[in-house]
């Protein structure tokens, strides 16, 4: 199961982007139906598109030079950017998407702090 101490875990873990697009283990969206179920293809210019996200979205297309990692889990793939993971059903055309909280800049509390 996917919860918001795992989600967390991977934002820490994969903060920082590979080297190269080059060094993701790309394999693992390829192996197995998940790239079937999904339509996944990687077009010339260098982005991953997922057919199951809706093509005005802008998760259909991501550059591979902003995924961070490809993580495997029982049910899902986390597909982990700087500020979003996408997880997509190994079984079924299913998609989740979790959006990283903003955090409070000091000047924003500040601000918050005399307008109240």
């Amino acid at each position: 199961m996917i919860t918001g101490q795992v989600i967390d875990t991977l934002y820490k873990k994969y903060k920082k982007r590979p080297a190269s697009p080059d060094d993701l283990d790309i394999s693992i969206i390829f192996d197995g139906d998940l790239a079937d179920i999904h339509n996944l293809t990687v077009s010339p210019d260098d982005k991953l598109i997922i057919g199951s996200v809706d093509p005005a979205s802008p998760f259909h297309a991501i550059p591979m030079s902003h995924i961070h990692a490809f993580v495997v889990f029982e049910k899902w793939i986390a597909i982990v950017l700087h500020s979003s993971i996408i997880f997509l059903n190994r079984k079924e055309p299913k998609v989740s998407l979790n959006i990283k909280p903003m955090k409070r800049s000091f000047m924003g509390i500040l601000r918050d702090k005399f307008n109240s």
